[in-house]
């Protein structure tokens, strides 16, 4: 039987329905001035949002020193050069796949070229939702209660995100991890509440759009699965699995299924590395490195010391610091176990990545470069998020779970406000020292600003597009490994129109020096031509070609030839360098031809059309192209 309703009713209905379901835009408004009131009536919201506030004023300051470096120029080369395909983006750089950071470095470079400013704020938008998340998820798991605070520090103030954060190639990266570790984690406990099938879509976009920038994403599967277990079911292992299967089937299913796939895809993809690739002999020295020096000093606001190499650094804490850090770590871990009950299980999250990060840099980086580089930060930069939520897993219980932290007795340090708010400031205080050190370091050591600082100017917008050798930049700005991506007419794509890349020249030609200045070309001699046979012309150069023989063979390429030589009227001119072959007009007079060699050659050959003209040479110098220095210029280069 149908229902009939009348008019009047479905007014009422309708009126009653807008009182309990407002549109969009009424929520939103309403939520608003909910936070606003929370704002100005609750301690703890004023202080999660001034902690948040002084977060970002220094991530933003750190952020506005810093500028571009490594490989950043070879992300910018790559998208400028090879085009925006997808099958571009995803190309595997060091073992990573990171489309979405590709994508946003062509987008930074689109904007404004070479303009960290453009990059910063891009950051720095990166790391206000990364910190909204934070906060979410604390709020989501255990209420807005005083006790999220430490964690929240904790993120905020160690080390451990400084030395990505400060380099936009990490930072794109590893950011979005941070991003989607704090959002995923906080939708998938709405799932674990309320096994809804949007929460579970909602956490699988977090997931599928962190694995866009980062292949570590899927790691935060482990985390979701600790927190799942341990807190969201109870009994022996096998029955909480069973629970898991049991209450949570679709999430289980569809995040095994997701997780392993992806892993066969990165594996196809972009594994450059193997287990078997890694040197058992290091482990020690890796664990040692990643868990003792670096880990446990960056916990309680170290390393307060670092081992400055170039423009980054290692952690350096010292003996002293170290076995500090150890025994504060192992102080506080002990009054939270006597004083809460089922703590000890929140710390299987920070011990999974750090024994994930141990063996992905014992695998993927020490077995190339040593144990030394399980120092660095960037490979454990998720330690400060993960470390925070452990933290607060084990002092407070979580909002709906099953199992969770309870008080065993009291404590003189977790239940005393004071005490708590004193160690706080500290590790804060500290962790912003140690963060300090490392981003002014950085900052001030930026050889990569300081060289296109020179560079930039002069083909920014010159009168006339300027001549210029098209050489490969400097190693402190990109490896030589990277050909052709670290040459000039790579990195500078953005300035085509203004620069004529050019490999003859006469007389004048353009080079770039290793400080960024650009200066005309200079040929130091690596070889010289040996000395011809006529006195007063060494070698006349006629219609038939003539052999010059170097004084010793060049190879692997690189190299450029100058020809010194005086002729008696205007004429075309040939020359032959490791078959290559240039031809151009001579004006009468002394004159000097630069042209590009190939790459292995012992003898360089000269011809010329014009009958009526003498042309004789005797100045031949072969070697790799420079711009004249100062000195040279007052010296007069050769």
């Amino acid at each position: 039987m149908k229902t009939l309703t009348t008019p009047t009713s479905t007014a009422s209905a309708a009126r009653t329905t807008s009182r309990r379901a407002p549109g969009a835009s009424a929520r939103l408004q309403a939520r608003a001035r909910g936070l606003g009131a929370l704002l100005r009536t609750d301690r703890v919201a004023q202080a999660v949002a001034a902690l948040v506030v002084v977060h970002l004023t220094y991530r933003t300051w750190i952020t506005a020193i810093s500028w571009y470096s490594g490989d950043d120029f070879a992300f910018m080369s790559r998208m400028w050069n090879d085009g925006l395909s997808l099958r571009v983006a995803a190309e595997p750089y060091g073992g990573h796949l990171m489309p979405g950071g590709m994508y946003l470095t062509w987008l930074a470079g689109e904007i404004r070229p070479y303009d960290f400013t453009v990059a910063g704020a891009i950051l720095v938008a990166m790391q206000l939702l990364a910190d909204l998340g934070a906060v979410v998820l604390l709020v989501r798991m255990f209420g807005l209660r005083p006790g999220i605070l430490p964690p929240l520090a904790l993120y905020f103030f160690t080390v451990f995100s400084t030395p990505m954060a400060v380099w936009w190639a990490a930072a794109v990266n590893q950011l979005p991890f941070q991003i989607v570790f704090f959002w995923a984690m906080a939708s998938h406990i709405s799932y674990l509440r309320d096994p809804r099938l949007r929460h579970l879509v909602v956490t699988l976009a977090w997931l599928a759009a962190g694995l866009v920038f980062y292949e570590k994403t899927v790691l935060i599967l482990g985390a979701i699965g600790i927190v799942s277990v341990a807190y969201f079911s109870s009994g022996s292992l096998l029955a909480r699995v069973r629970t898991m299967w049991t209450r949570y089937r679709a999430a289980s299913l569809v995040m095994i299924v997701a997780g392993a796939a992806y892993l066969v895809a990165y594996a196809a993809l972009g594994l450059n590395f193997s287990a078997t690739d890694s040197d058992n002999d290091l482990l020690g020295g890796v664990v040692t490195n990643m868990v003792v020096d670096a880990y446990a000093p960056g916990v309680v606001g170290g390393p307060l010391g670092w081992d400055f190499q170039g423009q980054g650094g290692l952690p350096h804490p010292g003996t002293l610091v170290t076995l500090a850090s150890l025994a504060v770590i192992a102080f506080v871990l002990r009054e939270i176990h006597r004083s809460r009950r089922r703590s000890l299980r929140a710390w299987w999250l920070p011990a999974f990545f750090l024994g994930c990060d141990i063996v992905l840099v014992l695998a993927g980086r020490a077995s190339l470069v040593g144990d030394a580089i399980a120092l660095e930060y960037r490979y454990q930069s998720e330690l400060g998020a993960v470390t925070a939520l452990a933290l607060a897993c084990a002092t407070m219980p979580i909002i709906g779970a099953v199992e969770s932290v309870e008080t065993r007795r009291a404590s003189k340090l977790l239940d005393d406000p004071r005490r708590v708010g004193a160690v706080v400031a500290v590790v804060s205080v500290l962790g912003l020292v140690s963060s300090t050190q490392f981003a002014w370091h950085w900052s001030t050591h930026a050889e990569g600003r300081d060289y296109y600082a020179k560079l930039l100017p002069v083909v920014s917008d010159p009168v006339f597009p300027v001549p210029m050798v098209d050489a490969g930049v400097p190693n402190f700005v990109m490896w030589g490994l990277g050909y052709p991506a670290n040459l000039l007419s790579h990195v500078l794509e953005p300035y085509s129109d203004n620069i004529d890349y050019e490999s003859s020249a006469v007389d004048h030609l353009m080079a770039v020096g290793e400080d960024g200045q650009v200066a005309p070309l200079v040929v130091p001699p690596t070889r010289r031509g040996k000395p011809g046979p006529e006195a007063g012309c060494g070698y006349p150069v006629s219609a038939s070609p003539v052999k010059i023989p170097l004084d010793g063979p060049v190879a692997y390429g690189g190299w450029w030839v100058r020809v010194g030589l005086l002729a008696s009227a205007d004429t075309p001119v040939r020359v032959d360098a490791g078959g290559k072959s240039y031809d151009l007009v001579v004006p009468a007079g002394v004159h000097a031809i630069y042209v590009q060699g190939g790459d292995d050659f012992d003898s360089v050959r000269l011809s010329r059309e014009n009958d009526a003209a003498t042309v004789c040479t005797d100045d031949i110098t072969v070697g790799r192209p420079q711009a004249v220095t100062q000195t040279q210029s007052q010296e007069g280069a050769p």
